[in-house]
């Protein structure tokens, strides 16, 4: 009985010399073809060169499966080679921040980490910002900050022009939760910065106000201060806000509410001469606690001014705490900013809508 034969393996056709030639001109329109974009459709590369679509089919597929060209997996699409990294790189992540004035050193840090946390993660950043967002051109004066509509009107510009380029977003706490709700599925995954976010699906790296408040409240009561005055920097602000309803809440639990006064303002000069002008009037040790780190600044040096011993019968502690305050040797909570745009940029890689807080490190400066 004869020995069955082994199936003969199949050679691939040769190319024919026609084929062959077409085959050079297609590579041609690969080799100068962007690649940063599709190559041009089998219908339009037969059009230019005078052949049925169906030979340039043949032949970009052939030049696929060598290796010279990348079919996209889902349209279908070809690109130059090169184009694959492009697709393989995580698209930008969009951190919709307000105007960086020239002392705004919270936002500094916030960006520094946000820097790290791409470059951990071989992120892109995609820095914008709206003028009309917060309009606080002079750190003397009282900033403007925009209402609902408008914020939602920005928000909506910006995604109309950008939102298909970003990656994920980051969103520091100006932004109100009614404009984020507007464009919640838009902003997916997304992240909000400093102050707590109740928006369904963000993601929010806070500070933990109720801890800071905590922490403030047993340190100027350690060192004897009988009288605590609440100081606005500025109306409008949410983290302002949520720290004063944390605050009264602190006083609250450890049942010194009748030595915590009602919020004095402090926004223009004006406001700031009158209460300097009441610390001087106490008879009684008070200290001022101001959750803006420029503002308390500006109460310090009126305090040195108006000839005020501070720290003595006088006091004074910021809720902020950036490098500025600590370098100008002020008590106060100071928040790792860095902390929490790294944090930020961790939580988008993850895409869950997590909530983390950040703890507060009481700082002791000259000025309590």
């Amino acid at each position: 009985m004869p020995t069955p034969r082994s199936p003969a393996k199949r050679r691939p056709a040769p190319v024919a010399p026609g084929d062959a030639n077409l085959e050079a001109r297609v590579r041609h329109v690969v080799s100068t073809a962007p690649v940063d974009r599709s190559l041009p459709t089998t219908r339009e590369i037969g059009k230019r060169l005078g052949v049925a679509n169906t030979s340039v089919y043949r032949i970009l597929q052939r030049f696929a499966e060598r290796g010279e060209i990348w079919q996209h997996p889902t349209s279908g699409r070809y690109f130059p080679t090169a184009a694959r990294a492009l697709f393989d790189r995580p698209k930008p992540v969009a951190c919709l921040l307000r105007r960086l004035e020239l002392a705004s050193e919270q936002y500094r840090e916030l960006l520094e980490g946000i820097s790290l946390g791409c470059g951990d993660r071989q992120r892109t950043m995609l820095l914008w910002h709206d003028d009309s967002l917060v309009n606080h051109p002079e750190t003397h004066e009282v900033p403007v900050f925009a209402g609902v509509a408008r914020q939602r009107a920005i928000l909506g510009e910006f995604l109309d022009r950008h939102g298909g380029a970003a990656g994920g977003f980051v969103l520091d706490h100006v932004w109100s939760d009614a404009a984020l709700r507007a464009y919640g599925e838009r902003l997916e995954p997304a992240v909000v910065l400093y102050r707590t976010c109740a928006v369904e699906g963000f993601a929010n790296i806070r500070a933990d106000f109720h801890a800071g408040a905590l922490k403030a409240l047993a340190h100027v009561l350690g060192r004897g201060y009988e009288r605590i005055i609440p100081v606005a920097p500025f109306a409008g602000d949410p983290a302002v806000a949520e720290f004063f309803a944390e605050l009264t809440a602190a006083a609250d639990e450890t049942t010194c509410r009748e030595r915590l006064q009602p919020v004095a303002p402090a926004s223009t000069d004006a406001e700031r001469a009158t209460l300097i002008e009441r610390l001087r009037r106490e008879k009684v040790r008070t200290v001022l606690i101001c959750p803006e780190d420029n503002v308390s600044l500006f109460l310090a040096k009126a305090m040195c001014e108006a000839g005020l011993e501070c720290p003595g019968r006088a006091g004074l502690l910021s809720a902020m705490g950036t490098d500025f305050a600590t370098k100008a040797g002020l008590t106060c909570l100071r928040y790792d900013f860095r902390a929490m745009g790294r944090l930020a940029i961790e939580t988008l890689a993850g895409n869950d809508a997590v909530s983390r807080a950040v703890d507060p490190q009481l700082f002791v400066g000259e000025t309590t």
